[in-house]
């Protein structure tokens, strides 16, 4: 197994090059693309190298053809170009020529390329290195309109610190044709990716044609009936045309077999795979976890592992195989015959940590890890797979956060870092939700993703070493085409890049930022469509009961200009610019933007403040809200600013599984005859709004006489989105000081939601009396 040392590798190349910034004959050094960052790169002043139809490719010593992948990029060099390299195995002539040379003493995919007047000479370890640096030329082309091409001085010594770059795309949530695929395998070459995760089967649809069990495609790959059936699959033949061609692009391809769980689809196909026999249906849900999982104890199930995972090792060249492996529920195994006869067979107990159906699944990862290994394969599966029995070589892509990742390196095992909270790219990636194409549910911001860091200094050289790279994945329950595929994935998957191949180069977000908008034309030159979002200005508002104002800070990165308005106008850099805190005692429409050095702006900060007799009064809480959501002790419920949908940002007060119970003092006797708070519903996260609220009143916090109750009904089990809304409560006018609110939640998560019969988390926040 190939695996680099993060620690030392600045100490593989020497990197004495340093970045000369100047004005370089015909075209700005700006427009030379630096993303991701190279390890070392001069630009020099001189004549530069112009491209004609006398430029000659020269071969390396003893080559009498190329890779496959660098025929590929020459090929689309000569395609914008309009011109026909010449081709020569000698080194003679230098004059107008690319010399490709092979360097063994560069890192695995590392290059060298030094332009000057005459000649563009690459060094590189191996194929895929040469592919990188011709890449970068073709890059520096596209961005260039029409003749005459030229390439201006400059020296570039680079390589990735990670072996393992991946993206992976679903296709069952979303079935995309051979054309779309070879489009997305296009993303990821552009960003220097070197592994395409093929997700293939799931409960949605079986998307992968298998000689030996047909029905998995004729039933398996379609949903729905009439107008509304859905689905598609990829025969044989066009599996191989996609593999080969990512071959052409310095790419390899993990296929994933979805297996025990998310397996509804074969189900359908073969309803004796499962405990219970069926009917099954291919899925309508986006997502979810469905308890109907392939069945352990009948030799039909396994045979049809076995059969499925060989047809699929010999299709694809890659070493490994992804078998998913995540979230498989247990409630079948546990009342299934045959699952329970096969752990007896095994002795299974149940322990303090496990029961004997989580070792069930242990037992049926170690078997097919050791037949994967019989195949030639190297397993992969999802952080579920981590247990004490299986084999050490086994591959844990760790999507869980990274602290799962890290555990799995400290038991000796491979791990590529799949974060759903650092890099999912379904996730939103503003703030701003509701102007946002529909996402999975959580918030992946660029600046986020790119200040990842996968080494911790708490990890040992030999654990770096089991550190294959890391992923970022894109899962299609809301990417029905390529236009949203292009707004989630970009420019975020630049950030991606930056992460796994500069790695510990990485200077800092800002350096990045100004280092963007060359990537950005290549975007647009490439007919991608990218999603507006860089960075935000994070708020932070306190409120001063003493003054009756509240206090507004501003945050955003360093080194960028904020600029900010209070009458809902859309600020400028005319604009009132933030330097310090400042105060808002009446109501307000907050917008605030920031801009860095090469222009680029942030999201706009949008943010209402409304005043009302309860804002900035004392509120005591008379129930323990969840440590994670205290909401600064209640005091975000009345401080006249609402959050925004995602229950993360720290205005919500979140409970499980209380209720809320508050008492609100107003300073004095007033008149009141409404009362209005902010729920939050995102069944996705558990999250299932209010059931209830009731309102007391008192002139002297004692004795509260209760005026108004009202009742919601649940939601459905599966809600999409995210929900946030007012409930107003009216009632007759009376006096009162102290206002009691009661919100309870709902006892339970509804039948046909993955977590049904859990208590549910309730989420409030702002409450306002008039």
């Amino acid at each position: 197994m190939n695996t680099i040392n993060f620690k030392n590798i600045h100490g593989v190349i020497l990197l004495g090059i340093g970045l000369l910034v100047q004005a370089c004959s015909q075209r700005p050094a700006s427009t030379y693309l630096q993303i991701p960052q190279p390890a070392g790169i001069t630009i020099h002043a001189g004549k530069p190298f112009t491209i004609d139809e006398r430029t000659t490719i020269i071969y390396p010593t003893g080559k009498n053809e190329l890779p496959e992948s660098v025929s590929t990029c020459i090929s689309e060099m000569e395609r914008h170009t309009g011109i026909t390299f010449k081709k020569s195995t000698g080194e003679k002539n230098l004059k107008n020529c690319i010399l490709l040379k092979h360097n063994a003493a560069l890192p695995t995919e590392g290059f060298r390329l030094k332009v000057n007047a005459d000649s563009i000479v690459i060094e590189a370890k191996d194929a895929s290195a040469a592919f990188y640096a011709l890449q970068w030329l073709k890059q520096s082309l596209l961005l260039q309109k029409k003749a005459p091409f030229t390439l201006s001085a400059i020296e570039i010594e680079d390589y990735p610190e990670m072996n393992y770059r991946g993206a992976m795309l679903d296709v069952s949530r979303h079935f995309f044709t051979v054309e779309q695929v070879k489009r997305f395998i296009d993303l990821l070459a552009m960003h220097r990716l070197n592994y395409f995760h093929w997700h293939l089967t799931d409960d949605q649809g079986w998307r992968i044609e298998i000689k030996k069990y047909p029905e998995l495609t004729r039933v398996g790959a379609w949903k729905g009936t009439g107008s509304e059936r859905y689905g598609g699959f990829y025969t044989q033949e066009e599996i191989k045309e996609v593999i080969a061609y990512a071959k052409g692009r310095a790419i390899t391809i993990i296929p994933e077999i979805d297996l025990p769980g998310h397996t509804t689809a074969a189900l359908a196909a073969y309803p004796q795979l499962g405990c219970t026999g069926g009917p099954y249906e291919v899925s309508m849900d986006r997502g979810g976890v469905h308890k109907d999982v392939l069945c352990m104890g009948k030799e039909f199930s396994r045979q049809f592992v076995e059969d499925v995972l060989a047809e699929v090792a010999a299709l694809f060249p890659s070493p490994y195989l992804h078998i998913g492996g995540d979230e498989v529920p247990r409630d079948r195994w546990k009342v299934c015959p045959d699952c329970q006869r096969i752990i007896r067979r095994y002795s299974l107990k149940d322990t303090e940590q496990e029961s004997a159906e989580d070792l069930l699944q242990s037992e049926f990862n170690k078997q097919v890890a050791l037949y994967l290994k019989s195949l030639g394969k190297k397993m992969i599966g999802w952080d579920e797979v981590l247990s004490d029995n299986i084999d050490p070589e086994t591959v844990i892509m760790s999507w869980r956060g990274l602290g799962r990742g890290v555990k799995a390196v400290k038991q000796n095992h491979p791990v590529i870092f799949s974060s759903n909270g650092h890099f999912y790219l379904n996730n939103y990636q503003s703030s701003n939700m509701e102007n946002e194409p529909a996402a999975t549910g959580g918030l992946v911001l660029m600046q986020k993703l790119y200040s990842t860091e996968i080494v911790t200094p708490e990890m040992t050289d030999k654990d770096v070493e089991k550190i294959l790279g890391a992923e970022a994945c894109l899962w299609a329950s809301y990417v029905p085409d390529n236009k949203t595929l292009d707004y989630k994935m970009l420019p975020r998957l630049a950030a991606f890049a930056e992460v796994t191949w500069s790695g510990s180069r990485r200077k800092n977000y800002l350096d990045f930022l100004e280092r963007l908008p060359v990537m950005l034309d290549l975007y647009r030159e490439n007919g991608f469509r990218y999603a507006p979002h860089f960075f935000e200005i994070e708020a932070g508002y306190r409120p001063d009961m003493k003054n009756q104002r509240l206090e507004v800070t501003l945050k955003t990165l360093e080194g960028t200009n904020v600029y900010y308005t209070l009458d809902g106008s859309t600020p400028t850099p005319k604009s009132l610019k933030y330097t310090v805190p400042f105060y808002v005692s009446a109501d307000a429409c907050l917008k605030a933007i920031a801009y860095t050095p090469s222009g680029l702006h942030s999201d706009v900060l949008e943010k209402d403040v409304r005043i009302n007799k309860a804002t900035f009064a004392d509120i005591k809480l008379l129930t323990k809200p969840s440590d994670r959501y205290n909401g600064n002790n209640g005091t975000v419920l009345v401080d006249g600013v609402r959050s925004t949908a995602f229950h993360t940002t720290g205005l919500w007060v979140g409970y499980n599984p209380h209720p809320l119970q508050a008492v609100i003092d107003l300073g004095s006797v007033q008149t009141v005859k409404q009362v209005c708070l902010s729920s939050l519903t995102d069944m996705s996260s558990y999250i299932m709004g209010i059931e209830s609220v009731r309102i007391a009143l008192s002139i002297d916090g004692k004795e509260f006489s209760e005026v108004a109750s009202r009742t919601w009904p649940a939601p459905e089990a599966r809600m999409e989105g995210k929900r946030r809304e007012t409930l107003e409560l009216n009632f007759d006018e009376a006096q009162a000081r102290y206002v009691k609110v009661t919100a309870n939640g709902f006892e339970a998560l509804p039948p046909g939601h993955s977590g049904a019969g859990m208590p549910p988390f309730l989420f409030v926040d702002e409450i306002e009396v008039y």
